[in-house]
């Protein structure tokens, strides 16, 4: 056994004997003085999923709300993501209890494949079902175009063999077979998640049709597409990274186990990487909340400019309308000397003083109606303000 402070510590074993004491004291030997360094990437990998799992759970409350309004498809997704999303947490704890619990100062429990063989089977069928969901977007975007939605299916099929291909062997300790078949599952996954996302973004980026509220909406659901689906998409490249490194330094060292900083970091992302899928998704489902009430503030309620049109900010117009109204009144006073009644015109201020002959509109006698009135309208536009063109 060769060992550096931090640097890769290389265990020599006896050949075909994996589970050896000697093995058993090698890895005592190197992972004790460093535990934390070792062995913290399961711990932070554990609690992080429960995170996760915690706002898994949140949004599906959010998102039972509405839960009618969806189809049996999103629902059928949904159901599956949950169901492998809770298993993959009572897995990751049964996991830990295992190695810090039931087996507690074993240290080759760490490196038994009879727990490790499962996680790419849980994080393959659960990225699958987040990943069908994605891929019926994409083929409705594109115009359902069977050849990409072909495409996008056959490399979730690949992923999920790679996970179920991996198990098997790992279980029948055929490591080489096994590395093979956990490349498969990361490159399937990979490329699947690639071309949703640039489909997704090219569809929607397509649908732009100039309209400030419908940019508005697609330019959110493109943020949305981004956020939601690079956390997992980088997490696959960091794995696929670290699992490159082990296996080329396991094919330069045959017969010996190698030990470094990177040993359980494959576990870490394997632990998270489902929970990042499925947040991610309800996410997107329980982003439609928002969206419908960016469309109902702008439903009609405000302007909708083009953006390659000729703007013309809102006008104010300022009138004044200026009424005048003159009213003549009927005064019949009677005329005890000479019997009779007679009759005069007052303006529309009541005083007989104010009117003369000449200024009165009737002459002679009054005309039949009692009450006469002459009303005239006059409107003027004063300003208009802010307008351009």
């Amino acid at each position: 056994m060769s060992s550096g402070a931090t640097g890769p510590v290389l265990l020599q074993l006896a050949p075909r004997d994996a589970s050896s004491d000697a093995m058993e004291a090698g890895l005592k030997a190197i992972l004790q003085p460093h535990t934390g360094l070792y062995l913290g990437s399961i711990v932070i990998g554990y609690t992080t999923d429960f995170l996760l799992l915690g706002i898994m759970l949140t949004q599906l409350v959010k998102w039972a709300s509405y839960a009618t309004e969806d189809r049996w498809f999103i629902k059928i997704i949904v159901g599956w993501c949950t169901l492998f999303g809770i298993l993959g947490s009572i897995f990751n704890l049964a996991f830990v209890f295992h190695v810090f619990v039931k087996d507690f100062g074993i240290y080759s429990s760490f490196s038994s494949p009879d727990w490790n063989s499962w996680r790419p089977i849980v994080a393959s069928l659960t990225s699958a079902g987040v990943q069908t969901f994605y891929c019926d977007r994409a083929y409705k975007l594109s115009g359902r175009n069977k050849l990409l939605g072909g495409v996008i299916m056959l490399l979730i099929l690949t992923s999920v063999t790679g996970g179920i291909g991996s198990k098997i062997t790992l279980q029948s300790s055929a490591s080489s077979a096994a590395t093979i078949f956990i490349y498969i599952y990361t490159a399937g996954a990979m490329a699947a998640d690639f071309i949703i996302t640039v489909s997704i973004m090219w569809g929607l980026s397509r649908s732009k049709s100039g309209f400030v509220q419908t940019d508005q909406i697609i330019n959110k659901l493109l943020t949305i597409s981004a956020e939601t689906q690079l956390p997992p998409t980088l997490l696959a490249i960091a794995f696929l990274i670290v699992f490159a490194y082990k296996s080329a330094k396991a094919a330069a060292h045959p017969g010996q186990v190698i030990i470094d900083v990177t040993t359980s970091l494959d576990g870490f992302f394997m632990m998270i990487m489902p929970k990042t899928y499925i947040v991610g998704f309800l996410a997107v489902l329980n982003a439609r909340i928002s969206l419908r009430a960016v469309a109902s503030t702008n439903d009609g309620s405000g302007p909708q400019w083009k953006q390659d049109s000729y703007q013309l900010r809102k006008r104010t117009l300022q009138d004044t309308v200026k009424v005048t109204t003159e009213t003549y009144v009927q005064d019949e006073r009677y005329d005890i000397k000479t019997r009779s009644v007679g009759q005069e015109r007052y303006g529309h201020n009541g005083n007989a003083g104010d009117l003369g002959e000449e200024d009165s509109i009737y002459k002679g006698e009054f005309p039949k109606t009692p009450h006469t009135s002459q009303t005239g309208l006059t409107t003027s536009t004063d300003v208009l303000i802010d307008s351009r063109v």
